[in-house]
């Protein structure tokens, strides 16, 4: 089955030529200057740092989309996923790297960005801000929820006390959310808890703007449609093993050849997705069940020179924790690839080594014994395959050679291809 390897290793270099092309368009929505709202699609992606512009279509049949830059709209909106505002102002420029702090720096940039709305009550408004320096986090006050910069400094001065290593942290922010908590008259044992965990993180800053706008966890969540980041898939297939001498064995000296078998195989797994709203990244667990066979009878090339007989089944059981990219990645449409580890069990039966005549003496047995077996493996795993809708798939896996036995006369070393469909659950 060369061919078939040759064919998956094509496949995967051509794999990152579709992503060039690829998008991904939810319903949504934007807001001009004017204040006009468009509805459409808006091609969303995995940002990890807010976009700098975006695409739009009214329809998805359109051919060429609109290009929105923070100049261009006041807002946009992708059902049930992200929102985002424009915001031009001040956006501070210093690090807060705590592998390579600088001194104390509190420069400043004047930009128009689009800011990531992480929440918004009746008090307040939480933004998010995330460039290739750093990620920021913005507070907006009612009525107008104009953004203000939450400050926080990671600096180096070597005359600071009570610091170690001279870092000192500046939790400025701490103080400007203390403020609006007495301001708003939430404050309460629990949130005095909330503060003293300290933390310039989206989760620790949402849980203190949720108590300020009184958004109870439970109200959060019925208000925020959050797509599941769990899938459970199935597949079935035909497992290919090659199963091969080492070239300078005394097996493959006397005699002993290569065999392909063809056996079925089947898995069942877990898939978790970092980001459900794009899909692109998998994180697998997957258990495999899977046959292989070997059969070699050859004339003997050393004394006995009789006819002799090689065989042997294996029962393969496999767990296999995968990374899984989304090279090309439509609503229901799409290529993938990715790597992983396999560690496997093999079970051996039905084990002959003797003459293929019964009345010819030979020094063989048909016990396991002369094998040497080896019950369990270690090898990688390359995966490929297209999605061709929200369920179905097919794919292809390439299982690197690992040995059977332990080494001795007959150095036999498996390699595997496994090719199938695939179902996904919702």
């Amino acid at each position: 089955m060369k061919c078939l390897t040759k064919a998956l290793l094509a496949f995967l270099l051509i794999m990152p030529l579709f992503s060039l092309a690829q998008s991904n368009y939810k319903p949504g929505y934007v807001i001009t200057l004017k204040g006009d709202t468009l509805h459409g699609f808006i091609d969303y992606r995995e940002w990890n740092s807010n976009p700098n512009s975006i695409n739009f279509k009214i329809t998805l049949n359109a051919t060429k989309p609109q290009s929105f830059t923070p100049v261009d709209i006041v807002y946009f909106n992708i059902d049930d996923i992200d929102a985002y505002q424009t915001y031009a102002g001040k956006i501070s420029t210093d690090g807060t790297n705590a592998v390579n702090p600088s001194s104390r720096d509190t420069s400043f940039k004047i930009a128009s960005v689009f800011l990531k709305i992480l929440q918004k009550g009746k008090n307040l408004e939480l933004f998010s801000y995330t460039d290739r320096i750093k990620s920021r986090f913005y507070i907006g006050e009612a009525p107008g929820y104009k953004p203000l910069e939450l400050e926080y400094r990671l600096y180096v001065d070597a005359n600071a006390q009570n610091s170690a290593g001279g870092i000192v942290t500046e939790n400025t922010y701490l103080k400007q959310l203390f403020a609006l908590a007495n301001k708003y008259d939430a404050m309460d044992s629990e949130l005095e808890k909330i503060f003293q965990a300290e933390g310039y993180s989206d989760w620790f800053i949402l849980k203190i703007v949720s108590k300020i706008n009184k958004i109870s966890a439970s109200n959060y969540k019925k208000n925020h449609k959050v797509n599941s980041g769990v899938k459970l898939f199935v597949n079935a297939g035909i497992n290919v093993s090659n199963i091969s001498p080492g070239s300078t064995s005394s097996f493959a000296l006397a005699g002993g050849k290569s065999n392909t078998s063809f056996g079925p195989t089947a898995g069942f797994g877990i898939a978790i997705l970092p980001n459900a709203n794009t899909g692109k990244l998998q994180l697998r667990a997957e258990v495999t069940i899977g046959t292989a066979s070997y059969s070699s009878l050859y004339e003997n090339k050393v004394s006995p020179y009789i006819g002799v007989k090689a065989s042997f089944n294996d029962l393969i059981i496999a767990f296999a924790p995968e990374i899984i990219y989304n090279f090309y990645n439509g609503e229901n449409f799409k290529f993938y690839a990715g790597a992983g580890i396999l560690i496997g069990y093999n079970n051996y039966s039905n084990a002959v080594f003797g003459p293929q005549n019964p009345n010819d003496n030979f020094d063989g047995t048909a016990s396991n014994d002369p094998y040497y077996f080896r019950n369990t493996e270690t090898s990688f795993v390359i995966k490929a395959g297209i999605q061709f809708s929200k369920n179905w798939g097919i794919f292809a896996d390439y299982v690197s050679s690992v040995p059977l036995t332990s080494g001795g006369y007959f150095q036999l070393n498996n390699t595997q291809e496994r090719v199938g469909i695939n179902y996904l659950f919702k």
